[in-house]
């Protein structure tokens, strides 16, 4: 993925209840919903061996973004799901 300039590389989120506050990579920072495309179906309806094993890739490498994501949702200091957010200077 190609960053724009004018793109922040890390947001910078303040907790609304204490006041901690953490950086978050770009990429981890926005929600993005990414469609699953790997439900191909042959002439037969049946997803080959290969079709069945991209999905499997493609489901682990969304969870595994998510839960990195999951991570930076909450505050480090208290657990709050209250923050702002901001470009990092």
């Amino acid at each position: 993925m190609m960053r724009l300039p004018w793109q922040a590389r890390e947001y910078e989120r303040t907790c609304g209840d204490c006041g901690w506050t953490w950086r978050v990579p770009q990429q981890l920072a926005r929600r993005r919903m990414k469609s699953i495309s790997g439900f191909g179906v042959t002439s037969h309806g049946w997803q080959t061996g290969a079709d069945r094993a991209e999905l499997r890739a493609e489901v682990q490498s969304s969870m595994a973004v998510g839960a990195q994501a999951e991570a930076f949702r909450t505050c480090p200091k208290c657990g709050s799901e209250r923050y702002i957010q901001r470009p990092a200077s």
